[in-house]
């Protein structure tokens, strides 16, 4: 095991048998109306800690995806416009959130719900702590608001993988280490399963039996590198007629890259196919043979743990904290980042051999169950939002 897997497994591993923490009242802050990785993070979070008996509350913009998926889940969510960080509504508005739920802890994701959630803090009662928490690469930097709000005011700050601490804290060398705990995502692979087995994605697409299908599913943009996947598809058409390849996902990027594959004849005949945003990703990844990521940046990506644990090989690169997901060799291949070369032979590989999909995407599997199990990764979240 690498150091970088080691350290991302210890924030988890020593809080397994500390049992049950009281009640904490917490409050969940987001102020994105888009679905996306730190939404899916902060929804498992809520409904586990509810789940534990801690009064739970998600204050979340109107009409956004995430506030509709906690109302499903049954969660208490109150929906407030949250723009600017000194906007004076914003912060009358999310304090009146804090007041109504006699908050004690509340977590955000973003550097504006960071700043706002401690402003809206400043005139209650009583003490109400502030847990940030990064599922990318993005710095604190260094200047006199990140100073203000983080080294005063934020209690502690989880990172999805160890290798994004430095990148985090590197700018901002007043802030405590001590404060961060490295928490890797968790995957609840039964609700992943049951919702793998809700549709038959190769028959809405008419993808015939015989198919090897390549899925990267993300945010289309810069950051998640979908051009290697055009790049790689023009290499592989001739050789491998029997590839389809399935781009799943909305972003700024996503325009350009279609525009991109038309103009060169990709997406003629059904070779790649663009899907947009899909709210049934597990059934698009059942439908999958193999499951790609050329990420340039990224943290613990929840697509490639879903995928490995429905048992998928992976082609992904070693960005950030891919590596500590991804056992190269073992549970899928990775290449560096920007090597596009690799990225086309990885996938020509794990197309031509079954064997190889079926060795891989079996260790993978349990690999995910194993090490980031949602339940055990919910204790370390719990240890940490809860128990001071």
């Amino acid at each position: 095991m690498t150091e970088r897997n080691r350290s991302a497994r210890s924030g988890h591993e020593a809080v397994r048998s500390r049992g049950i923490a009281p009640p904490v009242s917490l409050v969940f802050v987001s102020s994105l109306v888009a679905w996306g990785g730190g939404e899916h993070w902060m929804l498992a979070a809520a409904t586990a800690m509810r789940r534990r008996g801690h009064p739970v509350t998600l204050a979340a913009q109107p009409q956004s995806a995430l506030a509709a998926r906690a109302r499903r889940a049954g969660l208490e969510v109150r929906e407030i416009r949250l723009g600017g960080w000194l906007d004076p509504r914003s912060l009358a508005g999310l304090a009146g959130v804090l007041r109504r739920a006699r908050a004690e802890v509340v977590c955000a994701n973003l550097d504006k719900e960071i700043r706002q959630a401690r402003l809206a803090a400043a005139g209650a009662r009583r003490r109400i702590r502030l847990v940030a928490r990064r599922g990318s690469p993005d710095p604190i930097k260094d200047n006199w608001h990140y100073r203000l709000v983080y080294a005063r005011g934020v209690d502690r700050l989880i990172c999805n993988a160890a290798s994004l601490v430095d990148r985090v804290c590197g700018a901002a060398p007043w802030f405590e280490r001590a404060k961060v705990r490295v928490i890797p995502n968790g995957v609840d692979s039964a609700a992943v399963a049951a919702r793998a087995r809700g549709g038959d994605v190769r028959a809405e697409l008419g993808i015939a039996a015989d198919a090897v299908v390549v899925a990267c599913v993300g945010e289309v943009g810069w950051r998640k590198g979908q051009e290697h996947v055009l790049a790689a598809a023009a290499a592989l058409r001739e050789r491998h007629p029997r590839i389809v390849w399935l781009v799943v996902g909305e972003g700024s990027g996503h325009a350009g890259l279609l525009a991109a594959a038309r103009a060169a004849g990709l997406c003629d005949g059904g070779y790649v196919r663009f899907l947009g945003f899909r709210d049934d990703v597990p059934a698009v990844l059942a439908a999958a043979d193999v499951l790609v990521l050329p990420s340039r940046r990224e943290g613990f990506p929840n697509t490639l743990l879903e995928g490995m644990a429905l048992g998928l090989p992976v082609a992904a690169s070693d960005a950030d904290g891919i590596p500590e997901l991804v056992v190269h060799g073992q549970t899928g291949l990775l290449h560096a980042v920007d090597d596009s070369a690799t990225f086309t032979r990885d996938v020509e590989r794990l197309a031509a051999d079954g064997e190889l999909r079926r060795r891989l995407g079996e260790a993978g599997r349990r690999r995910a169950l194993a090490e980031f199990g949602e339940e055990a990764i919910m204790d370390a979240v719990e240890d940490c939002l809860c128990r001071w």
